[in-house]
């Protein structure tokens, strides 16, 4: 299997997806997510290519190769107000390549000024770079061009309620396990409910893994700003949702 991912990135056999992300006072798409996927293998991890990858020391290239892919497939000119989330290793934004690399992407693609959101991932592998010294510095410079970040999977893994405080994202994606059966369990509602009045001037709640109509009510009931999942957009192709969501006035509607 080893060998076969080793092809999949010598050769970048990939493709583009994108999740919606769902205002859910209005219905509008707030936002895509860009997901990376192996279009003859759709149901293979994407996260062994990125393990692949860090131990043939080439994380840095695939993960700019994937920024650089994400930008140059989603027509901004056509999607006018939402916002693109794009995925990001904290050890890539250390990486002294990196400032001029996003300096390169956005001369390139100058129309992706001013939309871009990286999310930063909370891989358990990434702990050193979650605590060097430098990375509030270079969160700090993100957000002075223009580019503010996300912390993914709140609640499991390594994101943790000290980096929210100590980095002060723009937005924190809520992990899955607290979408799911939301609707019976208080204590989860408790705690969306908690991070959801956390809204405070410079953090947004993102709630993901929304897969039934009873957990997206209590969320909705909940004021949860924001959702993604399953229920209410799956990642697909971006011709997809140009094709099966109606235009109005820049703003594409949930159906």
């Amino acid at each position: 299997m080893e060998v076969y991912l080793n092809h999949i990135l010598k050769e970048q056999k990939f493709q583009f997806f994108y999740q919606p992300i769902y205002d859910l006072s209005t219905w509008h798409i707030f936002a895509f997510e860009s997901l990376l996927r192996v279009p003859d293998q759709p149901k293979l991890h994407i996260e062994e290519l990125f393990s692949i990858a860090r131990r043939n020391h080439t994380l840095y290239e695939l993960d700019t190769f994937a920024i650089t892919g994400a930008v140059e497939t989603f027509p901004f000119a056509l999607f006018t107000e939402p916002q693109l989330f794009i995925n990001l290793f904290p050890s890539t934004l250390l990486d002294n390549r990196f400032e001029y690399f996003l300096y390169q992407l956005i001369m390139k693609y100058p129309q992706a000024k001013g939309k871009i959101v990286f999310e930063l991932n909370e891989s358990a592998k990434e702990q050193a770079s979650w605590a060097a010294p430098e990375l509030a510095n270079k969160i700090q410079w993100l957000n002075h061009s223009g580019i503010p970040i996300a912390i993914d999977d709140v609640g499991a893994g390594s994101a943790t309620l000290k980096q929210i405080i100590e980095y002060k994202p723009k937005y924190i994606k809520l992990d899955r396990y607290f979408a799911k059966d939301l609707a019976s369990s208080k204590e989860k509602q408790q705690i969306v409910q908690l991070l959801t009045n956390y809204n405070v001037e410079y953090t947004t709640l993102i709630l993901e893994g929304i897969e039934d109509e009873k957990d997206l009510a209590i969320a909705r009931a909940l004021n949860v700003p924001f959702a993604q999942g399953y229920l209410i957009g799956k990642p697909q192709p971006i011709s997809y949702y140009k094709t099966q969501y109606t235009f109005h006035n820049g703003i594409y509607k949930y159906q």
